[in-house]
């Protein structure tokens, strides 16, 4: 293998072309094969602990919740509306909220169905939620 490899520019990489090196540089400052080597992920997602409800705490990381959806709900009107999923685990219940893509949970989540959720815990008023989870 030549000694410039890792100075190929990442343009000639099958699959990237011009226009995704362009992006790759802006975004990410990959122009050759060597940054393309060198790229570390930022951060390490651990899921493989599973939490209860009654062992969240307000701003923590990203938990991983097994539970199910017992009741779906839709609440105020135009761009302020909001799908809130009620979410219990047998410990306790909390809310999953979606400003986006509502209608896709709608339609597609079941009632007292087992499901995996992860995201960032918040709280509010006296309830615990997660905005947009990982379904």
């Amino acid at each position: 293998m030549p000694t410039n490899f890792l100075h190929t520019p990442i343009d000639y990489l099958n699959g990237v072309g011009p226009a995704r090196a362009k992006l790759l540089k802006a975004e990410l400052g990959i122009s050759t094969y060597g940054d393309l080597a060198n790229l570390f992920p930022n951060r390490y997602i651990d899921k493989t602990k599973y939490y209860k409800i009654n062992e969240l705490v307000p701003d923590s990381a990203h938990v991983q919740i097994v539970g199910k959806v017992t009741h779906l709900k839709t609440m105020g009107d135009g761009r302020a509306s909001r799908l809130i999923a009620t979410f219990i685990d047998g410990t306790g219940s909390m809310e999953l909220v979606w400003f986006k893509g509502q209608k896709y949970f709608k339609d597609n989540l079941k009632l007292n169905e087992p499901y995996v959720v992860y995201g960032k815990v918040s709280k509010y008023g006296s309830k615990y939620n997660i905005a947009h989870p990982d379904v």
